[in-house]
């Protein structure tokens, strides 16, 4: 692939620097702009519009962090390099707070400074074109989160709340509640939108892996190891990195990505330079953190850092009226995907869906009503469509214009969804079940056995 090839303003106050950078840079094809201050620096960004400015950090009429002031609230979106001699963490930090992107310390390598250049200027393209892609998926699918419950309105409340914050969210919720599409959510509504959204499974790899993942690697930082490689903490500069099922990283990880949150700065595997971060973290997990703690699988300290301000996601079966809301919006989305638009539930089935427990949330309602639409042989998704927790219900006979269960039918398959959600509520106790829905235990008796529930 060949490297972009790019306006670059070079600003130092050196001429044999000027010279030198305007040699080096032009030979790789780049247009190069030249300017001996930081006020004249500033003055060429506005006037030429650079794709790139590297700009030496002391300078006499003007610093390199006034001009990177400066770029920044003119053209946020520019990549600005320092150079210094007189590097400290101190500089470097403050220099990454306002924006930029990277810094070299001179006396620096040309091979070096010419790594860096590609590597920003790909970054940069490869934002812009991921920035195209974003605004149209949000244009044609945006990630709608559907819910007029207490629980969810106070959750997408407090979602709009901290989303233009930088501030480290954690969520919580069982699993299928949606807290991917929360954290999206808080990403899409910040000042970051424009940046990556990336997520990681923290229980779904092996601990070194997830190390390199997270951190990335230099060259020969192990065997095997070719080429550097960018882990998640760089490729989602300026943007949200979702770490979710956090719960399950292992106690060494536990430890670096404290020092990550304390310091905002981390090393790749096998490398020694320190690399400032500007992500944005957010946590999920549908395990009590506090018990974890109380049992000696997750750091304290750690949890106090992710436990900076909470979303909690209720269940499914807490939400009430929200089940119909969202069965009507998977079935219109899979009926469009499947080309069927004319598709509906019966009445029955709603019965049964809102009876139901839905163990598996909203994920498993989603897969349900897919399932119903790619069974389903009429227009009309019967009770017999669904599958709850492993169990069909039997269908009548087809009959031309009847509905497709008899009111008999129908009756029974609602009430085995409701005494199997009953048991399912008294964990399988048959007196404690019949006391909470006023029926004596020997009539409950007939229905478990009639409908065949255990």
């Amino acid at each position: 692939m060949t490297p972009p090839v790019a306006r670059i303003l070079c600003a130092d106050d050196e001429p044999n620097i000027l010279s030198l950078l305007k040699k080096v840079l032009g030979d790789e094809g780049h247009t190069v702009l030249t300017a001996a201050g930081g006020r004249e620096a500033c003055a060429m960004a506005d006037r030429e519009d650079p794709d790139l400015v590297l700009v030496d950090l002391t300078m006499p009429d003007q610093s390199g962090l006034e001009v990177l002031q400066h770029v920044k609230a003119h053209s946020p979106r520019t990549p600005v390099i320092l150079m210094t001699a007189y590097a400290s963490a101190e500089t470097a930090v403050e220099a990454m707070k306002q924006g930029a992107l990277d810094y070299l310390i001179k006396p620096f390598a040309m091979d070096e400074l010419k790594l860096q250049i590609r590597r920003a200027l790909a970054e940069s393209a490869l934002r812009a074109e991921n920035r195209v892609l974003r605004e149209e998926l949000a244009r044609r699918s945006p990630d709608l989160i559907l819910g007029e419950s207490p629980g969810m309105r106070d959750a997408l409340h407090h979602t709009a709340q901290v989303a233009d914050a930088t501030t480290t969210v954690l969520i919580l919720g069982e699993t299928g509640t949606g807290k991917e599409l929360i954290a999206r959510a808080l990403h899409r509504q910040s000042v970051r939108r424009a940046g990556p959204f990336l997520a990681i499974n923290c229980g779904a790899i092996p601990e070194a892996l997830l190390e390199r993942e997270l951190f990335g690697h230099e060259r020969g930082a192990f065997t095997g190891a070719d080429a550097m490689h960018l882990g998640l903490l760089e490729a989602a500069a300026d943007g949200t990195l979702l770490l979710d099922e956090i719960a399950e990283m292992p106690s060494a990880l536990q430890v670096k990505l404290l020092r990550v949150l304390e310091g905002h700065a981390f090393q790749r595997v096998g490398g020694v330079r320190p690399i400032l971060t500007r992500v944005r973290f957010v946590a999920a997990t549908n395990k009590d953190l506090r018990a974890a703690v109380a049992a000696g699988r997750f750091r304290e300290d750690l949890y106090y850092r992710l436990n900076v301000f909470t979303i909690q996601l209720p269940p499914l079966r807490d939400r009430g009226g929200d089940v119909p809301l969202l069965a009507d919006y998977f079935l219109r989305a899979f009926a469009l995907a499947h080309g069927r638009a004319n598709l509906s539930l019966s009445p029955p089935a709603r019965t049964m869906l809102t009876a139901y427990r839905w163990p598996g949330n909203v994920r498993e309602l989603k897969n349900v009503i897919e399932r119903a639409v790619l069974l389903s042989t009429t227009d009309i998704i019967a009770a017999s469509d669904l599958r709850l927790d492993g169990q069909t219900v039997p269908s009548s006979p087809p009959t031309t214009g009847a509905p497709d269960l008899s009111y008999r039918e129908a009756r029974e398959a609602f009430e085995k969804a409701y005494f199997a959600r009953v048991l399912a509520d008294a964990g399988g106790n048959i007196s404690r079940a019949a006391e909470r829905i006023g029926l004596d235990r020997k009539n409950l008796e007939d229905r478990i056995k009639k409908y065949g529930l255990k």
